[in-house]
């Protein structure tokens, strides 16, 4: 799916992890192609973040970022992008807003 296709809601997952990273957001924007759904999107977006969760300063490091990014801060915005990406998925697809983006 493309990300015009996701709704007001999910798309905003896009938007929160600018605040994080700037390639933390066009990971999750590019690996919208990947998803038949919003919804497998949103639990792939999850899997994902968790998986950076379980090393947060490889990923850094992997970006070249470990030396100018607060990993506290970064696991933080992470933190809340997921509680973001639990909230949409718990909320009726009807009432996460229109797509379009």
């Amino acid at each position: 799916m493309g990300t015009d296709e996701l709704t007001a809601m999910a798309f905003d997952t896009i938007s929160l992890a600018q605040e994080v990273l700037d390639v933390l957001r066009l990971e999750i924007g590019a690996s919208a192609k990947d998803y038949g759904t919003e919804d497998e999107f949103l639990r792939g977006t999850l899997i994902n973040l968790q998986d950076i969760l379980a090393d947060p300063e490889s990923y850094l490091d992997s970006w070249n970022y470990l030396d100018t990014v607060d990993s506290k801060r970064f696991v933080k915005g992470i933190e809340i992008l997921m509680n973001h990406i639990k909230k949409t998925l718990n909320t009726p697809q009807h009432e996460r807003g229109s797509t379009g983006f």
